[in-house]
């Protein structure tokens, strides 16, 4: 505790000493260079999940966007950013950015530039060479994956100051192999520590959780809700793994992600030059998210199977714990949205998306994947007849899944199954992690029960190994 209060006065100390100094030496970036209220904004990604989102806000107030990406859209991003932004670049950033993306060489000065997509160091210094006098504020979109990879020396919340790698390269390679994703990330934070170290422009890397709402392209929380919905139906349980269930992680909702953009954009110099963790007040467990989801359905007494070695889950994808927000609420004002909105605006979005037209090509993605994976081949009638009751003939109006069946099976209604080949590469990112046995829980029987109360999610486990999932472009 006493820790804590201290940290807090150093905190705010160096938010004001930070204040003072750019304030007498730098101009904010809450209006444009020429004292316009539109700001000149260069966005890498833009068109997925998070991005789309930002952009779109941004773009509400006025400001003219360029963004920078492969070109593809997700869900109705074509119809809500397209439209609207002043310049698109289609660029693969995978390759030479000089010769891929020569638009950018000569496009002038941005106020800010905001980056969703640089997943290595390699990407990121392409940028900063090209755009090393050109930028007013960077503002980075990092994760709370990069805690996987440095030396945290407590077992409370993740707090900025805890991303410090290893001194030891032995152990810092092991982390580099085990956790690639993880690695990447932090080195790009790295990169831009060290260009601001060499008079370079001023950065900003917000560290987001797996962040949740609707329009999420990587489909896990739409995945579970379709699950929880039907799962008695199908006569198959919805996974909890025991090496996971109880672990402590932390989530963020992407209206608040987008804001948090905003944020920084708007408060200026006193938060430049800094990592800044931004999530829900609450922590979860999967116990308590699937049994909130659960509860916000109106589904009484959820089923779980909970033997590791023949579950997988979704969530959570780090291994060290929550983040500690005390930073961003000293700041940036930081006041998330509660998790009872939050929850009801994804569980509202993707009822909807079950029968809207729009997101056809999700929902197409999101049943292939449910019947491969979740569904029992014995049960897929079922299940199907339960998605029609449930949604009407729309759910699978224009569906292209190949099911195994000999011919379509026969429910109520006409329902059109086609053959699609191609279907699963659509898929944006993984939806499931393998669950780790613990090695002294090997001879434990499946277990079927409710869901346990919210106090049995205290102790965190130490045993969960995960992959980080993340959006080809967020």
């Amino acid at each position: 505790m006493q820790m804590n209060a201290i940290r807090e006065i150093f905190m705010l100390l160096a938010y004001l000493l930070v204040y003072f100094h750019y304030t007498c030496g730098e101009e904010s970036i809450g209006e444009g260079k020429n004292g316009k209220s539109g700001r000149k904004i260069l966005v890498f990604g833009g068109n997925g999940f998070i991005g789309s989102e930002a952009v779109r806000r941004l773009l509400d107030k006025g400001d003219e966007i360029t963004i920078v990406n492969r070109g593809n859209w997700y869900f109705d991003s074509d119809e809500r950013i397209k439209p609207f932004v002043k310049e698109h670049f289609i660029c693969d950033r995978d390759m030479r950015m000089k010769t891929e993306c020569k638009e950018i060489l000569t496009s002038g000065y941005y106020d800010a530039v905001i980056d969703f997509s640089s997943y290595n160091a390699r990407q990121l210094k392409q940028v900063v060479e090209i755009l090393h006098d050109r930028v007013g504020l960077y503002v980075y979109i990092s994760t709370d994956s990069i805690y996987e990879v440095c030396e945290k020396t407590h077992s409370g919340p993740s707090v900025e100051e805890d991303a410090v790698r290893p001194k030891n390269m032995k152990k810092r390679l092991q982390l580099k192999r085990e956790e690639g994703y993880a690695h990447d990330k932090l080195a790009c934070e790295e990169v831009l520590e060290e260009q601001r170290k060499s008079s370079g422009f001023p950065y900003v890397a917000l560290r987001l959780p797996d962040v949740i709402g609707p329009r999420d392209n990587s489909f896990r929380f739409w995945t579970y809700q379709l699950w929880i919905r039907i799962h008695k139906d199908i006569k198959h349980p919805v996974h909890m793994p025991n090496s996971v269930s109880d672990t402590k992680f932390s989530l963020i909702h992407v209206e608040d992600a987008a804001k948090a953009i905003e944020k920084v954009l708007d408060v200026g110099p006193a938060v430049h030059n800094q990592a800044i963790n931004v999530a829900f007040d609450e922590h979860f467990t999967l116990k308590k998210l699937l049994r909130d989801m659960a509860d916000k359905m109106n589904i009484d007494q959820l089923e779980f199977i909970s033997q590791d070695e023949e579950t997988w889950y979704s969530y959570p994808t780090v291994t060290k714990g929550p983040l500690d927000t005390s930073k961003a609420k000293l700041l940036l004002g930081w006041e998330p949205m509660t998790w009872e909105r939050a929850l009801y605006s994804l569980i509202f979005f993707f009822e909807g998306a079950m029968t809207d037209a729009r997101f056809l090509r999700e929902r197409e993605v999101l049943l292939a994947d449910v019947f491969e994976n979740i569904i029992p081949e014995e049960l897929y009638e079922t299940a199907l007849k339960k998605l029609v009751s449930m949604y009407g003939k729309d759910v699978l109006e224009g569906v292209a899944m190949d099911m195994g069946f000999d011919g379509t099976p026969e429910i109520e209604g006409e329902i059109h199954l086609q053959n699609s080949s191609s279907v699963h590469d659509q898929k944006s990112a993984e939806t499931g992690t393998k669950a780790q046995s613990p090695a002294d829980n090997e001879d434990v029987e499946e277990i079927v029960a409710d869901v346990d109360s919210d106090s049995e999610a205290e102790l965190v486990s130490e045993n969960s190994k995960t992959t980080k999932i993340h959006s080809d472009e967020l």
